[in-house]
């Protein structure tokens, strides 16, 4: 079935944000007795939320963690991503070349999904169509999300297909029975098609696999 929806992942799948941001996670969780690489954070972090790292980080370090660490992490991601940010190789021809609907549906905070497709050059592709877990009150890997986009995009779940990246992502289009696509790069292959994705290593080669 060719789909008559799209719905995007952010992180990592539109805007190659992953190794920045989780680069300074590795960074600040030094701060906490956490000895952690760039590529570790990533590991864990990936797809995941803000709350997510909290609650890892506590876990990990057996502690409460300070109160200004995590605006002191946000002020230095967005500081990085002026100068590191780059849109995901391919994504912007391939968004140019689509014409169904396509929405961002993304765990994200608002404010940071917004920068950082504006900072890419890709926020007009979406005419305001960007969602995120805070207006589900649920982050992936609970469906709701996904759902969420589809209904507000004016579609059945089945008239959509997802573009993900994570194993999170991909198993909340799975819970809401949502055809998606992987793409390999913070996944392997395999660890995306076991979690129930098509996957995919190019963003050029999407609209061949999708038919459009």
């Amino acid at each position: 079935m060719v789909p008559k929806c799209i719905i995007f992942d952010c992180d990592g799948t539109l805007v190659d944000s992953e190794p920045v941001s989780n680069q300074i996670i590795a960074e600040m969780a030094g701060e906490l007795g956490i000895a952690m690489t760039g590529d570790e954070a990533t590991a864990i972090f990936g797809g995941k939320t803000l709350d997510a790292v909290i609650y890892k980080m506590k876990e990990l370090s057996s502690k409460e963690i300070p109160d200004d660490w995590l605006p002191r992490l946000i002020q230095k991601v967005s500081e990085a991503w002026k100068t590191e940010l780059n849109p995901v190789n391919g994504v912007s021809d391939l968004l140019e070349s689509l014409k169904i609907p396509i929405c961002v549906a993304s765990n994200g905070k608002d404010i940071h999904i917004n920068q950082s497709l504006k900072m890419t050059g890709l926020h007009h592709f979406f005419n305001g169509n960007i969602f995120s877990a805070s207006d589900v009150g649920v982050p992936k890997p609970a469906p709701d999300l996904f759902l969420y986009a589809a209904e507000k995009m004016g579609f059945k779940p089945e008239e959509c297909i997802v573009v993900e990246d994570s194993i999170t992502g991909v198993t909340a289009a799975v819970r809401a029975k949502i055809k998606v696509y992987g793409f390999v790069k913070l996944c392997s292959a395999e660890e995306l098609k076991n979690a129930g994705a098509t996957p995919f290593t190019k963003m050029q080669d999407l609209s061949g696999l999708l038919g459009i």
